[in-house]
């Protein structure tokens, strides 16, 4: 004997009675169907792109992170694995298809399948555990905890998969994460407590619990008594607190103020863009690269000559001095020269050959007196541009992409910290080269170093006027506010720009046009509650995602051997949960 059990939307059947046994469809309480799923995925993927820079359209980064965890709520795997691979690639795709500019279509598109292979993992993970969860009957008959449950899980399920990304492999990518949609936002001060880890998963908390109170409240239980007026009342006001907390955290984020550390004196800096031709396949001569910055510097001086007004120190971009400026007798000249016309030490970046015949990526000091002993190798040089990880087997897949990376640079083992002597005592300065400034433990290793300011010096030439060079920037901009420090980010072309502990700019230039950018900044020491617990809300974040996905696994496992036990005589009958 079969019999239906309806109550659903349209009035559809939810279950049926087969032999004593409630038959109900797997997934119940509700879920997207795979089509709408589809859909919203890919919007809210296309949304994260929006919210990141040039566009900047932060708002839209809540309502993309809404649209995914509603793709994926309580969904089978296979259309979970759908929402997360068009969420995934309407993301990725165009975020870094700057990439295509320089190096063609394979390498984007490889890099773009390996991230959209992380919200894949991340959608599966996510609809496993929000769907085991609705099954346990002590969540199910509290709703509120099953809101809590199943929002928390989800936003450490979110930060696991950022967390994954920026590490494998090779080290991994940590581009494209939730907290850096916030660096134009009212968001931007509230990392210097929390971190990009701790931040982002209350961001994505704040989105999912919304979509957690829509689903636990949306459709009765049909094994309860028939729903009546007053319990439907219920169900509404149980609804709006849950809607209201999202926007609530949202709020509270936004006013809080950036952590303050303490002062112990300021300088002013200078920092020079020499808009260079210094992309991997333009057309310059040698030198020119150097000339550009030694011409721009030597019309800073002027300039500052004519003011009656100096600088403690002056900082060149990546790659600035080319070559090996320590074997360069005619270039190092010159270069010493203008840091004695300033009575400032001039901070470069240079390529160094070793004896050992390998190469780094580095920055050195040159002062009125020559160089300076002081050095720092770039600690994440990027693959497949910087290195070749395992060049045999990419060799023989597409051997004149590899062939265009003929340098093997070495990853640097030096602190990312060192003294820049300075006319009124030593600058402790933390350096972050490019790719350095995404990554979490270089900005730990800078403070725990006792790093006072940072610079970050990057060589954005390869990617002309695409978004690259402004998404990092809004990296390094979160990254001065979480650390608390002043943060000089000094490109070759741009976008240059003296950043604030609070993120506002002291001193901005545009991209792609020679000049310099100067600015009194602070020197702070100490951490922030970023820095100082950070690793703690990331680890906290991860440990919640993989308790609520193993709970939920469990509770799946769990409903689907109760279904299967025989009925006693007497007893309610029995629910079999089906697929």
């Amino acid at each position: 004997m079969i019999a239906l059990v309806s109550g659903g939307p349209g009035g559809g059947p939810l279950a049926r009675v087969r032999n004593g046994a409630v038959v109900r469809r797997q997934g119940f309480p509700p879920r997207l169907s795979w089509w709408a799923a589809a859909i919203l995925a890919g919007i809210g993927g296309k949304c994260l792109d929006l919210a990141s820079p040039d566009l900047s359209w932060w708002p839209l980064a809540f309502l993309g992170v809404f649209l995914i965890v509603a793709a994926v709520w309580q969904q089978r795997a296979a259309v979970a694995s759908l929402a997360g691979l068009l969420a995934g690639a309407l993301f990725w795709g165009p975020h870094i298809n700057w990439l295509t500019l320089y190096l063609g279509p394979i390498p984007w598109l490889g890099l773009t399948s390996v991230m959209t292979a992380w919200y894949v993992l991340f959608g599966v993970a996510a609809a496993l555990a929000t769907r085991g969860l609705a099954r346990i009957g002590g969540l199910r008959a509290r709703p509120v905890l099953l809101i809590a449950a199943q929002a928390l899980t989800v936003a450490g399920l979110w930060i696991a998969r950022e967390e994954a990304q920026g590490s494998w492999p090779y080290g991994g990518f940590a581009w494209g994460r939730i907290v850096h949609t916030q660096a134009d936002g009212p968001l931007l001060q509230a990392v210097s407590w929390l971190g990009f880890a701790g931040l982002g998963g209350l961001i994505v908390l704040a989105c999912a619990i919304p979509v957690a109170a829509i689903a636990a409240t949306a459709v009765p239980d049909p094994f309860a008594s028939a729903p009546d007026q007053p319990r439907d009342r219920s169900r509404i006001r149980r609804l709006l607190p849950a809607l209201g907390v999202g926007a609530a955290m949202l709020a509270l984020l936004a006013i809080v103020p950036a952590a303050g550390l303490p002062q112990t004196g300021s300088i002013t800096v200078a920092a020079v863009q020499g808009n260079s031709k210094s992309g991997i396949f333009d057309d310059r001569e040698n030198g020119s690269v150097l000339k550009d910055h030694l011409d721009a510097t030597s019309q800073l001086l002027d300039r500052l000559e004519a003011s009656g007004e100096s600088v403690d120190v002056i900082v060149w971009p990546e790659n600035s001095a080319e070559f090996d400026l320590r074997d360069n007798v005619m270039g190092g000249l010159r270069v010493e020269d203008l840091a004695r016309r300033a009575d400032a030490p001039i901070v470069v970046g240079s390529v160094l050959r070793d004896p050992d015949g390998t190469y780094t990526n580095s920055a050195l000091v040159w002062t009125g007196e020559g160089e300076a002993p002081v050095r720092y190798d770039k600690r994440f040089p990027v693959p497949f541009a910087e290195y070749m990880p395992n060049r045999p087997f990419f060799h023989a897949i597409v051997p004149d992409l590899v062939d265009l990376v003929q340098l093997e640079y070495r990853h640097g083992t030096r602190p990312p910290v060192f003294d820049v002597p300075a006319a009124n005592g030593a600058i402790r300065a933390g350096l972050a080269i490019c790719f350095d400034i995404i990554f979490d433990d270089q900005a730990v290793r800078t403070v725990e170093d006792g790093a006072q300011v940072i610079f970050a010096q990057t060589n954005n030439a390869d990617f002309g006027r695409t978004d690259e060079n402004v998404q990092q920037l809004a990296i390094a901009r979160l990254r001065g506010v979480e650390t608390g420090r002043a943060l000089v980010n000094i490109s070759t072309v741009g976008t240059s720009a003296i950043v604030a502990p609070d993120g506002h700019d002291i001193d901005r230039i545009e991209p792609f046009a020679a000049g310099s950018v100067v600015g009194t900044v602070p020197l702070v020491e100490g951490a922030t509650p970023a820095l100082a617990l950070g690793a703690w809300f990331a680890g906290a974040w991860l440990a919640i995602g993989a308790i609520g996905l193993f709970a939920g696994v469990a509770g799946s496992a769990l409903a689907r051997r109760r279904g299967g036990a025989p009925a006693e005589a007497g007893t309610p009958p029995r629910v079999e949960e089906i697929d």
